[in-house]
């Protein structure tokens, strides 16, 4: 089984620096640029199913990946973005000054927000645990999977499901990452960046 993780193009917050997290801000030109490069990229892998986070900028950057491959995405709550809480359309840096990330998150994974009406990002990384194991136990073996979501939920599934490997980073607007799944074990396979 190969997954094939897509997190959506850039968006018009991304571009100002505003946090979004459950709120949503569509792709921006460069944004749909990058996904159709992406779209490009992708014409050759053949795609049995898809799945997206229901928030409009990764609908949006499924509905272009997949115009050439003739099957819709399945909207799946679980692979939204971090709630963010009442943090959420602030800019960056100031959310920052309030050290809510430890400074190591992207290996610890601590990114709480609980205390500002949010979501823990271990929590989200296990409801995407939960809907991946779905995808799998309703897959076939050699099916090849479409995930559209978001850079921070994306990015923690990632590490927790490939741990050791150094190639993994945070992911850039519309990278995807491919992983095959193969006697219960997910590895790394190839990172595929927009370019445009």
């Amino acid at each position: 089984m190969k997954f094939i993780f897509v997190r959506h193009g850039k968006t018009h917050f991304n571009e100002i620096n505003l946090t979004q997290g459950w709120c949503d801000s569509p792709l921006s030109a460069l944004g749909r640029k990058q996904v159709e490069n992406m779209s490009l990229q992708l014409k050759n892998y053949h795609i049995d199913k898809a799945y997206t986070s229901p928030l409009g900028r990764a609908v949006e950057t499924s509905e272009i990946l997949l115009q050439s491959h003739n099957i819709a995405p399945v909207y799946d709550k679980r692979f939204k973005e971090v709630n963010f809480g009442i943090l959420e359309g602030i800019n960056t840096q100031l959310v920052r000054k309030l050290h809510v990330e430890s400074s190591d998150w992207m290996d610890t994974l601590e990114m709480d927000y609980r205390p500002y009406e949010g979501e823990d990002l271990y929590d989200v990384i296990n409801k995407q645990i939960e809907a991946v194991n779905d995808i799998i136990t309703s897959s076939k073996e050699d099916d090849t999977i479409l995930v559209v979501g978001h850079g921070c939920s994306l990015y923690g599934l990632l590490k927790t499901l490939i741990p050791d490997d150094s190639r993994l980073s945070f992911l850039d607007n519309a990278m995807a990452i491919i992983v095959d799944y193969k006697d219960k074990i997910f590895s790394l396979k190839t990172i595929l960046k927009a370019v445009y």
